[in-house]
């Protein structure tokens, strides 16, 4: 297969024994195949925005990082004919979710030697993107506070429920009001509300069970405002993927949705203060090289 070149980029934070490994594997791999490469270490968003900038000539990237990294990396390689190959070692990894191998990065670097890109879709939330979830009412809440403890001893799926159990008695329930493809689905006080492209946010909760990153949808779960001292008893549904047998909880898809917060917006982690926001989805945008799973 026709190879462009190889350009690595590492989030100045994933330096670990593993990550060394890698990239020594990964050197190796180029020098002995002949192919054209270069490893760059990324101080900021701004350092690794103007890397990919930079590269004229179609390339594949490998990124080396989590959801945070690969958001910077759909903003600026959409629609281009770059390539990339996601190495998920980031403090969050959930978009890896979709994939086969997840967080095994050798696994996916081995693979994608033999493997060609393919368009995945896209959200386009304003003026910005993202690839994963674009976030509001209680884990809009969580991204701002998430951090506030010193949560990495435990499993983020468990430190990101930590906090949605600390923050729900003194959170105020926002107002959506949410369209979707032309029609008013939501107005009222929602406890989560999210618009999605894959299905994972949060260390793994799955409140999209039926979204897929090529069916040209994005797909939407509304969890209406309930007493909060009923949380516990609504946990199980949380953790094991079936939000759906909540009754406040309401799943659709479609293409373009227009919502109005007062709270602001987390997209792939990253938080947003837009209080009216428009969602439309992308088709085949983003050239991804990692394996899907086929769910």
């Amino acid at each position: 297969m026709e190879m462009k070149k190889h350009i690595v980029l590492i989030n100045a934070n994933a330096h670990t024994r593993k990550i060394k490994k890698l990239l020594a594997e990964m050197e190796d791999t180029f020098r002995k195949q002949h192919f054209s490469y270069a490893f760059y270490t990324t101080k900021d968003t701004d350092n690794a925005i103007h890397i990919m900038q930079t590269q004229k000539e179609p390339c594949r990237f490998y990124i080396c990082g989590g959801d945070g990294t690969l958001h910077q990396a759909v903003h600026t390689l959409l629609h281009t004919a770059h390539e990339v190959v996601l190495l998920p070692c980031g403090t969050g990894n959930d978009f890896s979710r979709m994939l086969y191998d997840h967080k095994d990065v050798f696994a996916h670097f081995r693979k994608s030697l033999n493997q060609q890109a393919q368009a995945i879709d896209i959200l386009q939330v304003n003026d910005t993107q993202c690839i994963n979830a674009a976030c509001f009412a209680l884990d809009h809440d969580i991204a701002n506070h998430v951090h506030d403890t010193n949560w990495h001893l435990i499993p983020r799926k468990l430190a990101y429920l930590m906090t949605v159990l600390r923050r729900i008695f003194v959170y105020s329930y926002p107002i959506l009001s949410i369209t979707l493809d032309g029609e008013k689905i939501f107005e009222g006080k929602a406890i989560f509300a999210t618009c999605n492209n894959a299905r994972f946010y949060g260390g793994g909760f799955c409140m999209t069970p039926n979204a897929l990153l090529q069916d040209g949808k994005m797909d939407i779960c509304i969890i209406e405002g309930f007493s909060r001292w009923k949380i516990i008893p609504k946990c199980p549904a949380l953790l094991t993927k079936q939000p759906q047998k909540l009754k406040e909880c309401h799943l659709y898809q479609g293409k373009e949705a227009i919502i109005h917060t007062n709270q602001g917006v987390n997209l792939d982690g990253e938080i947003y203060q837009d209080q009216d926001v428009h969602i439309k989805v992308l088709p085949q945008a983003f050239q991804l090289v990692n394996e899907l799973k086929s769910f």
